[in-house]
């Protein structure tokens, strides 16, 4: 009696094989070559890209502007008067040959002025958390609504210069998630890795899900690999204009590559002392952020396209900032020099570092949150409460003016008093810094062309070098 035929679609096998590659985004590139082709359909823009990448320095929470970069001194004259006003004892000074002011908290960000564009007339749509943030990278005030994000509408418009490595990146968790592209094709998703507190006992951080094999050699993984792409060749005969298939056949390469370049991207044991020092490594307050900063650096230096690196929450020391972080309802003043503190450091090393490589002028630097504070807090515990009109971010290289302090806020930073630049208004900017035009990067999705800036938004020109 013949033994019963051992029937093994090739579905089944792609269906198990897929855990022994290294499943990072598998899934999503699997969907579609990661490596097509921009995804405009109308025509290209009619101007040349300023920046080739974007490293997003996200401060959620809302860092006080009124502390940092936007010195409001008729505060303390009310802070005398009314007791829910909070006072701002913070000195400022100019630096640089702009003369650009800054904050006594930000020693090492103040030395790189001359670099640096800051808007303090930024303007939003909500002054709650969540929904402010999803507005921020998506253009849409609902949270969890499902719309992409910046990131993946930068990855659909300009593609992934990396071979080996994912397009777009969050160093650490965020809201709202650029991991999921919703209606963009799949290959545009990022991947957005753990916070370190969130790890496993001994787990390196960071890490991305799924990158390594816990349980077959490379060796194997390559044996397997190619048995799953000789199958896929076999069934590609007769079907040569199966883009879709070839495509497939690469990401599993793609995936397998990945395993070796992205751990040497996420390892900084090889820079010198020289720059871990120059970041921060190694001490209490600055160590975290600077090894992203570090690793924002050299993802950037691989070809990965839009990189966000998340704020680092204080230890559970202190317990007060690690409650609360940039949102400083209460003691603004002790909270905001402890968050200052750990990312001031690492921010100003990234800047000299990209300067001296040579890599400043095609790299956008963005730094802010959803919103800033205003005056005072309503709870009078010496804080101050969310405003998402009259705050600051700032721009540096990819093409923007350094040494440029643009528009005005209030007098208490109390609303736009002059130049105000909208969230679309920055998207858009952001979008034509890289060579696309915010009203032609449009998708086709529930039966009308969808953008980033809906049907909003204007390129501040009065920023651009």
């Amino acid at each position: 009696m013949k033994a019963p035929k051992l029937l093994i679609s090739r579905r089944t096998v792609l269906g198990h094989a897929v855990n022994g590659v290294g499943a990072l985004t598998l899934t999503s590139l699997l969907q579609n070559d990661l490596f097509a082709k921009p995804g405009i359909d109308a025509q290209p823009a009619q101007f040349a890209p300023r920046a080739k990448r974007v490293i997003y320095l996200w401060m959620s929470g809302g860092p006080s502007q009124i502390d940092t970069f936007d010195p409001k001194p008729d505060i303390n004259k009310l802070a005398k008067e009314k007791a829910n006003v909070t006072e701002a004892p913070f000195k400022f000074q100019e630096y640089g040959q702009s003369g650009t002011v800054v904050s006594e908290l930000l020693p090492h960000i103040s030395k790189h002025v001359d670099d640096l564009c800051v808007i303090r007339s930024m303007q939003g749509d909500t002054n709650t958390h969540e929904h402010a943030q999803t507005f921020t990278f998506t253009g849409v005030a609902q949270n969890n609504s499902p719309v992409p994000t910046l990131g993946n509408w930068v990855v659909y418009g300009l593609g992934c210069e990396s071979k080996n490595l994912p397009a777009l990146v969050s160093l650490g968790e965020m809201n709202p998630t650029p991991a999921e592209p919703y209606f963009l094709p799949a290959w545009t998703a990022g991947v957005m890795l753990k916070n370190k507190d969130k790890q496993k006992k001994g787990e390196k951080d960071p890490i991305i899900p799924n990158l390594t094999n816990t349980w077959l050699t490379r060796a194997q993984q390559r044996q397997q690999l190619d048995f799953i792409q000789r199958m896929n060749r076999a069934y590609l005969q007769g079907r040569t204009t199966d883009d879709r298939l070839n495509a497939r056949i690469e990401s599993f390469e793609r995936a397998f590559r990945m395993q070796m370049e992205a751990t040497d991207a996420f390892d900084i044991s090889g820079e010198t002392e020289a720059t871990k020092k120059a970041y921060g490594i190694g001490q209490d307050e600055t160590d975290e952020y600077a090894e992203r900063c570090i690793i924002a650096r050299r993802l950037a230096e691989r070809g990965v396209r839009f990189i966000v690196v998340p704020f680092s929450r204080p230890p559970k020391s202190q317990a007060l900032a690690r409650m609360f972080g940039w949102d400083s309802h209460e003691q603004n003043n002790t909270l905001t020099p402890i968050l200052c503190k750990r990312h001031d450091q690492p921010i100003a090393a990234l800047l000299a570092d990209l300067k001296r490589r040579g890599m400043l002028e095609d790299t956008l630097v963005v730094w802010g949150g959803e919103f800033g504070r205003t005056a005072g807090s309503r709870v009078g515990k010496r804080g101050r409460e969310h405003n998402c009109n009259g705050y600051t971010m700032f721009l540096a290289g990819g093409g923007v003016k350094g040494g440029l302090t643009y528009g005005e806020s209030g007098p208490t930073a109390n609303g736009v008093a002059r130049d105000k630049v909208h969230v679309h208004d920055l998207n858009a900017t952001i979008l034509h810094l890289l060579g696309l035009d915010h009203e032609k990067l449009t998708y086709r999705a529930g039966g009308k062309d969808v953008r980033l800036t809906d049907v909003y938004g204007d390129v501040v020109k009065e920023v651009l070098s």
